[in-house]
């Protein structure tokens, strides 16, 4: 569910419904979804959320993809957690988990105005059961897993080290760490500073007995009396815990926890004050009101060493982690230079498929002039044994019908050309692997649709040509490098009104993908079975079977035409698709100018032929006239966001 369709489809419809249904049904959708055969990879498709390798970091033993985690507070019971692991973070808290699990007195409540979740205290908690075989299944994810130990409300200092250690014993096989229910649950009546310390040092030496041993870190809530709770903490540190956290929650005024934009402030103003405290070697992960990037910025220069995410995913989208962790690119890759400027070009990815893309213009270009003109060439006429005359003769209107074929197929050509290169030049040049993919994807897919049309017997012996030249410059590039990525400027750290507009015409740019691989693979399938639909008879004032008598190998030159042009629709399905779902970026004005310049191309064409040929059906023009309208709005509400540089 990304940015683009969550915040126009899915949180309108979602906010709608009490907030526990919401949250139920879409955790409990998206880890239904991961759990289907190709559900992981369709997240991964439609999100493209992967860290890059250059934000790993190693602590405490445990190696984190990135510095952002999912807090506790958003999948209470870890029903979605293969799918929230594909969403880019790079480690996982769940719980808290008592022996037999609670639920809470009321229900959650979703504060809209406070961009705010408010939960009861003690909150739910998931049961040791429940909680070894969901952290089984994430585990194999391969993303570390915090699993929050939680105490019973009502147990005493002996209860709950029983009830703890049975815990860490059970889950140890599948969680890199351990952490303590919010430090306020340890400061009633039931507990002194003594029973306190002891029941550390219990719980760090069965933590330490595991197979591999696990770090225990202890929580502390936003809010709470850092000089109440001072003498607890340092006596857990003195016991062996391994850093701290601040929870992202703090005390509502009716009751309950707030989790959300109010923490914010006071979890900013906690890190900073237990890193003033502990100094620069303590272990602290911190979390609370992490809304946008520049939150996630703020707690990190603060003192945090890892932060996470919660409420954001509500009130902000699934793709707030991808941003942060382009932030934090940003600032980890600030003053590195380019090393592939050392290098050959021909090494690299983006020279090839500059190339491909630069051989394909030219070729769409050159055959859009043919088919303006003589329509078909000499080894068309020899294979059918007719000269250009002689299949007016045919039927008068049989030489418009190809010419709108033909030029309808390079105009489409032209399109993928023209992204190819801009992609290249701009994108892949630059290391950005999603342009890469892109043109890969696309770029196979119209090589394998070659072999459509051969069934009725028509090889194309100059187009098997040229494929085969192209074909190669593709596998070049597949064997050359892409090369180093090193962001240019800061990502958006903050939403504003066009990055919100750009969503929808991002969201419209995808569907218009989706619409012309759907119409790819509708022209192919009729181009490798009947050929013509009814508009096309009607507008040559014939039947297929009249031309079959006129000429046996009339049919199977047109349904070569149509093969090939349904293979580059499906190819350039891709090619529009790709940048639409994964390259949205501010100040991308490559890629809305790539994109203008490739649609138009292909839109001039394919409705212009049909003006100057006289082919006027409104069914066959209405899919070309919806997919233009499509399009031109997707790219006007994207302006602003890729046009306009970030101040």
């Amino acid at each position: 569910m990304p940015d683009w369709f969550y915040r126009t489809v899915s949180r309108p419809i979602l906010f709608r419904l009490p907030a526990r249904a919401a949250r139920d049904f879409a955790l409990g959708f998206m880890g239904r979804l991961a759990r289907l055969p190709l559900g992981s990879r369709v997240i991964d498709f439609l999100g493209h959320m992967r860290a890059d390798e250059r934000l790993r970091q190693s602590l405490l033993g445990i190696d984190f993809p990135t510095s952002v985690g999912l807090g506790p507070w958003l999948d209470t019971n870890a029903r979605a957690l293969p799918a929230l692991a594909r969403f880019g973070f790079g480690f996982l808290e769940v719980g808290p988990v008592t022996v037999e699990g609670s639920r809470a007195g009321r229900t959650v409540e979703r504060l809209y105005e406070r961009q705010a979740l408010w939960f009861d205290n003690p909150p739910d908690s998931l049961s040791l059961k429940d909680a070894a075989k969901r952290l089984a299944e994430a585990s194999r994810m391969g993303l570390p897993l915090i699993a929050r130990l939680g105490i019973t409300n009502d147990s005493s200092p002996q209860q709950a080290d029983d009830e703890s250690l049975r815990l860490i014993q059970e889950l140890a096989p599948h969680a890199q760490a351990f952490s303590l229910s919010t430090l306020g649950t340890a400061l009633d009546e039931n507990w002194r500073l003594e029973q306190w310390r002891a029941h550390i040092r219990a719980l760090v030496e069965a933590s330490e007995r595991a197979a591999t041993p696990r770090p225990l870190l202890l929580c502390v809530t936003a809010d709470v009396d850092m000089a109440s709770v001072s003498p607890f903490i340092e006596a857990a540190l003195e016991a062996g815990v391994s850093g701290l956290i601040v929870d992202g929650s703090v005390k509502a005024q009716s009751g309950g926890l707030l989790v959300g934009l109010p923490a914010r402030e006071a979890a900013l103003e906690q890190v900073r004050s237990l890193r003033e405290r502990l100094g620069s070697a303590a272990f602290i992960i911190a979390s609370g009101g992490i809304h946008e990037p520049e939150d996630a910025l703020r707690l990190k220069a603060a003192g945090a060493s890892l932060v996470q995410v919660d409420s954001g995913l509500v009130y902000t989208g699934p793709a707030l982690p991808k941003r942060i962790n382009d932030a934090f690119l940003f600032e980890a890759t600030r003053n590195a230079s380019r090393s592939e400027r050392h290098e050959r070009v021909p090494e690299l990815t983006w020279f090839w498929t500059t190339l491909m893309g630069a051989g394909m213009l030219f070729g769409s270009l050159l055959a859009l002039v043919i088919a303006a003109t003589k329509v078909v060439l000499p080894y068309d006429e020899a294979f059918v044994g007719m000269t250009r005359e002689a299949l007016s003769a045919v039927n008068p209107r049989l030489l418009a019908f190809m010419a709108h074929d033909r030029i309808s197929l390079a105009g489409t050509m032209v399109a993928i050309g023209a992204m190819y290169v801009g992609l290249s030049v701009f994108g892949i040049r630059r290391g950005l692997h999603w342009a890469r993919q892109a043109v890969f994807v696309s770029a196979f897919t119209g090589f394998l649709s070659f072999f459509l049309f051969l069934g009725f017997g028509y090889l194309d012996t100059f187009h098997a040509f040229v494929t085969g030249a192209l074909l190669q410059l593709l596998l070049l590039g597949v064997h050359a490098r892409l090369g180093l990525y090193i962001p240019g400027e800061q990502a958006d750290l903050r939403g504003d009104r066009a990055w919100r507009l750009s969503l929808w015409g991002q969201f419209l740019l995808v569907i218009h993908g989706f619409a012309l691989l759907a119409a790819g693979a509708a022209i192919s399938t009729v181009g490798v079975t009947q050929v013509f639909v009814h508009e096309d008879l009607e507008f040559m004032r014939t039947t297929a079977d009249a031309l079959r008598i006129a000429n046996p190998r009339l049919v199977p030159l047109i349904a070569h035409d149509r093969a090939t042009f349904g293979g580059m629709l499906l190819s350039s399905g891709w090619v529009f698709l790709l940048p639409a779902l994964w390259g949205f970026r501010r100040g991308h004005r490559w890629l809305w100018c790539t994109l203008l310049i490739a649609g138009l191309a292909a839109y001039s064409a394919a409705i212009g032929v049909h003006y100057a040929v006289g082919y006027m059906s409104l069914m066959h023009l209405l899919p070309a006239l919806g997919g233009l309208t499509l399009f031109l709005l997707g790219l006007g509400l994207s302006y602003s966001f890729l046009w306009q540089r970030r101040n």
